[in-house]
C-alpha cells in the first residue's frame, strides 16, 4: 500500500536551490528518482544523486545503518518519496561554483514508489550520451534534462504563439482531422469506414478548412494544427507533424508578414534572447540586427536560384555563384536547354583545415554533382577548365580573371535553365555543402558587436515572386531533369493568387507568371511558407479546369467553390513548421530532438510498435482484403 499512498512533495529541488539560507536545518519532502548507482562510503554513510521532475539534481546523505541500508539497495530510475533535512554541504576543492553555496538532504525516511526495471538500470550507462538511447525506450530518453528543457522550450514557443495571435485579436479554431481525399501534392493517410468503398483522408494542412472559415466570417484564425504526409522521411520531416496555422480576411500579403514577423520576433526573442538579422545593404559582407518595427528583407526568387542556387539561401555567407556563360563561346556544358553555366568559387579552402572531401561525393548531390577542381598549383590554374565536356572553347585566364581564381581556391562549374525549376541547383547543393564543412569561412560579420558562434547568428528574409505554375517533371537523363510543359503543377498549391500585373498571363502564358506567394527562411531553413489566396470561384474554377487540368475537380473541391461563391472576402495565410522551427531554436539537426515520441526513418513507432498488421476479421468490417 506504501506506494499507493506516497507523501506527496513539499518543495521541488529548484525551490531550495533558489532559496538555501531559508531552506537549512528544515524538514522537507521531495519527489523523483535515483540518478545512478548510490556510493557507499561505509556501513553507516550512503550518498547518491537525486533528480525531481524538472531535471534539477541534489545529493541524498543517509547515515545510521537502517537507512544507508535502504539506499545502498536502490537501483538508477527507482522512483522515491524522500524526506529528510536540508543540510549545508562542504564545498568540494577546486569547485568552479561562484561561491555559491551547496547543500544535501539527510535522509530520514524513503518511501519506494516503484522500482525500475532491470533495463532501465542497464541504459543508466548511456546518459551522458542521450542520443544513443534504443529508441524503443523513449520514455526513458525523456527523463534525461537535455530532452526534458527541449520539450519545454517547444511548449514556451507555443505559448508565446497564442499570445501575439491573442494580442491582435485572432480566434483560435479547431478544424477536423477526419478530411476528405484531394490532390495537394502530397501522398495521404486514408482512413477507412465501415461504409465501404467510402475513406477520409487525414489532412496535409488545414488549408481548405481555414479559407473557407475566411468565408464564415472570422477575421483572423489560428490554430497549432497537427498535419499528415505519407511521404519518404528525412532528419526534418515526420509523417505526422505541427504547424503553427494561421489566415486573414481582407488582407494581402504584407498584412500576414506584418504578423509573421512580430510572431518570429517575439519568438527568438522569448526563447533564445537574440534578435534576427539581414544583410547591410551598405556592407554586403556585414549583417545588421532587424529592428523591431522592421520589415524583413525580401529577395526574389530568381536573384535567389542565380545568385544562390537554391530558393531558400542560408544567407548568413557571402559564397556567389556567378554566370560565366560568356567565357564558353556560347557553348553549353552538356544540354542545350541547360545554357547558363555558372561557377562558384571557395577562395582559399585548400588552405584551411578542415577536410573538403565532402564536396566531390557524387552520393551528397541530387541528381548530378558539378564539376569541382582544386587548384593546387600554377599548372592546375592553368589548364583546369580542360577537363570540361566543351573544355577547348574557354579562355581560362580570362575566366580566371573574371573569377579572381588563385591557387588553393576550390572551384565548381555547373549548368541550369535560363529560367530553373531545379532547388537546388548542382551548385546551389555544392554551396550548402561548403557552408557545412567550413561553417567559419566566408562569413558575413555582425555590426556593433563581437561575431557569435554560426549557431547565435539567425538571418531572415522573405523569398517572394516564385512562378505559379511549374512544368510537370519527368525522366532523369544523365542526371538532368525532362520536362513536360503541356502539363503544368501548382509550385505552392493550386489555390495560391497570381501576382495582379501578371493576371492577364492565366490565359496565354501560365508559365511566366508569378504567384502572390512567401516563404519565410531562416539560416537556409523554409520556416513557413503562405499566399494570397484566390477568393473567386471562377478564377479558382479557371485554374483547376483550364491550368491543372484537373477533370473531376467539382468533386475534389466542389466544397471550397461553394463556399468562394458565397460572398468569400480576400484572404491570405502562412504556416509555420513549428517542429522544425523549435529544432532549429534548439541548436539540433533533427526535428526528433524536440518532439516527444517521433516516429523513425521507416515512419515507425518503435515505443508502441506501430503501425501494425490488423486481422482479417477486422478489416472485413470496412470491406478491405489485404493481397497476400
Amino acid at each position: 500500500m506504501q506506494k499507493f499512498a506516497f507523501k506527496h512533495f513539499t518543495h521541488t529541488i529548484g525551490d531550495i536551490q533558489g532559496s538555501i539560507p531559508t531552506f537549512l536545518n528544515r524538514k522537507v519532502v521531495l519527489n523523483g528518482w535515483i540518478d545512478g548507482n548510490p556510493r557507499k562510503i561505509s556501513s553507516k554513510l550512503v550518498f547518491a544523486a537525486f533528480r525531481d521532475f524538472n531535471g534539477d539534481f541534489t545529493q541524498l546523505t543517509a547515515k545510521g545503518s537502517e537507512i544507508t541500508k535502504i539506499l545502498r539497495g536502490l537501483k538508477p530510475e527507482d522512483v522515491l518519496s524522500v524526506s529528510g533535512t536540508v543540510n549545508s554541504k562542504r564545498q568540494r576543492r577546486g569547485s568552479n561554483n561562484n561561491g555559491a553555496k551547496e547543500w544535501e538532504l539527510v535522509v530520514d525516511n524513503i518511501e519506494i514508489l516503484n522500482k525500475s526495471s532491470e533495463i532501465a538500470t542497464q541504459l543508466d550507462s548511456l546518459k551522458k550520451t542521450p542520443s544513443q538511447y534504443p529508441p524503443e525506450y523513449r520514455y526513458l530518453q525523456l527523463r534525461s534534462p537535455v530532452y526534458q528543457n527541449a520539450l519545454k522550450m517547444r511548449s514556451k514557443a507555443a505559448h508565446i504563439a497564442r499570445s501575439v495571435f491573442e494580442s491582435m485579436n485572432f480566434v483560435e479554431i479547431e478544424t477536423p482531422l477526419l478530411f476528405k481525399s484531394t490532390p495537394e501534392g502530397a501522398k495521404e493517410f486514408l482512413v477507412p469506414t465501415r461504409r465501404k468503398g467510402l475513406f477520409y483522408a487525414l489532412p496535409q494542412s488545414p488549408q481548405q478548412y481555414k479559407q473557407m472559415l475566411m468565408a464564415s466570417g472570422f477575421k483572423g484564425y489560428y490554430q497549432i494544427a497537427k498535419c499528415f504526409r505519407d511521404e519518404d522521411l528525412r532528419s526534418d520531416r515526420q509523417p505526422e507533424f505541427t504547424q503553427i496555422d494561421m489566415e486573414m480576411s481582407f488582407a494581402k500579403s504584407q498584412d500576414v508578414q506584418h504578423v509573421v514577423q512580430k510572431l518570429l520576433k517575439a519568438i527568438w526573442k522569448g526563447i533564445r534572447g537574440l534578435p534576427l538579422y539581414r544583410i547591410d545593404p551598405a556592407k554586403d559582407g556585414y549583417l545588421l540586427e532587424i529592428e523591431e518595427a522592421e520589415d524583413f528583407p525580401k529577395l526574389n526568387y530568381m536573384e535567389a536560384l542565380t545568385k544562390y542556387g537554391i530558393d531558400k539561401p542560408d544567407l548568413r555567407s557571402t559564397l556567389y555563384i556567378q554566370d560565366v556563360s560568356q567565357y564558353f563561346n556560347g557553348m553549353p556544358l552538356k544540354r542545350s536547354d541547360f545554357a547558363v553555366t555558372e561557377a562558384c568559387v571557395l577562395k582559399g579552402a585548400l588552405k584551411l583545415q578542415k577536410p573538403s572531401r565532402e564536396l566531390f561525393i557524387p552520393e551528397n548531390y541530387s541528381m548530378r554533382r558539378p564539376y569541382v577542381f582544386k587548384i593546387r598549383d600554377e599548372g592546375e590554374l592553368k589548364s583546369w577548365a580542360r577537363a570540361l565536356p566543351n573544355g577547348s572553347n574557354v579562355s581560362i585566364s580570362d575566366l580566371n580573371k573574371k573569377l579572381g581564381l588563385e591557387v588553393g581556391d576550390i572551384i565548381a562549374i555547373s549548368d541550369r535553365q535560363a529560367f530553373p525549376y531545379e532547388s537546388p541547383t548542382p551548385l546551389g547543393r555544392f554551396r550548402q555543402i561548403a557552408m557545412i564543412n567550413f561553417p567559419n569561412s566566408w562569413r558575413r560579420h555582425v555590426i556593433g558587436s563581437s561575431d557569435p558562434t554560426t549557431r547565435d547568428i539567425f538571418v531572415a528574409s522573405w523569398l517572394v515572386n516564385f512562378p505559379l505554375f511549374s512544368p510537370t517533371e519527368g525522366k532523369i537523363i544523365d542526371g538532368y531533369p525532362e520536362y513536360d510543359f503541356s502539363k503544368l503543377e501548382s509550385t505552392h498549391h493550386p489555390f495560391t493568387m497570381v501576382k495582379l500585373e501578371d493576371y492577364d498571363l492565366l490565359d496565354k502564358e501560365p508559365l511566366k507568371a508569378k504567384g502572390d506567394h512567401y516563404d519565410l527562411v531562416v539560416n537556409g531553413v523554409e520556416v513557413g511558407g503562405g499566399s494570397r489566396r484566390v477568393h473567386d470561384a471562377k478564377l479558382q474554377q479557371f485554374i483547376f479546369s483550364n491550368i491543372l487540368k484537373i477533370d473531376n475537380y467539382p468533386a475534389l473541391f466542389g466544397h471550397l467553390l461553394r463556399a468562394l461563391s458565397s460572398g468569400c472576402p480576400p484572404h491570405a495565410g502562412l504556416a509555420i513548421g513549428f517542429d522544425r522551427m523549435c529544432s532549429m531554436l534548439l541548436g539540433s539537426s533533427t526535428i526528433r530532438d524536440v518532439v516527444a515520441f517521433p516516429k523513425t526513418q521507416t515512419g515507425t513507432d518503435p515505443v508502441v510498435e506501430s503501425p501494425s498488421n490488423i486481422p482479417d476479421k477486422t478489416l472485413a468490417l470496412y470491406g478491405i482484403s489485404v493481397r497476400k
